[in-house]
């Protein structure tokens, strides 16, 4: 027996509507890169003579390595690293952390998570060098996000 065409377009139609007492998956969590940045914190490095380049590499080695985890897990939105272009200024270097939670690193859950990172991350030194040797961290500033991309 042979279905009018009405009849079997609505029974496909039917079938890929779920049930009323079926649950739909729960939603997949937001990529990192569409969280919206609510506030980001500023971290200012002064390189000790002779040792920008080799802190600008641990930099990259070490924290963004941890941080690009971080941002995997939708705990940070963003991390940069800024050079001050004054070779004799107050910083040499400075790390930007972008954060979806007022908090930022104070957040009890992303320090949390964050420390679990940081405990699984091995040091990688550079020219033998850890960041004792290479320079200081002068200070962290969190400052709130008002407009922007995200």
């Amino acid at each position: 027996m042979r279905l009018p065409a009405v009849t079997l377009a609505s029974a496909f139609a039917f079938a890929a509507v779920p049930a009323a007492s079926e649950t739909a998956p729960a939603p997949a969590p937001k990529p990192a890169e569409s969280r919206t940045t609510m506030v980001v914190e500023w971290t200012r490095l002064k390189a000790l003579p002779g040792e920008r380049a080799n802190l600008t590499a641990f930099i990259h080695l070490n924290w963004f390595a941890m941080d690009a985890k971080a941002v995997e897990q939708g705990l940070f939105t963003s991390y940069r690293l800024i050079a001050n272009p004054a070779t004799d200024g107050e910083w040499d270097l400075l790390v930007e952390v972008g954060y979806p939670t007022p908090l930022g690193y104070d957040d009890p859950p992303t320090r949390a998570a964050f420390e679990a990172i940081r405990a699984a991350h091995k040091t990688v030194p550079v020219e033998g060098k850890t960041l004792r040797e290479l320079g200081t961290i002068l200070g962290t500033e969190r400052l709130p996000v008002l407009t922007g991309t995200r």
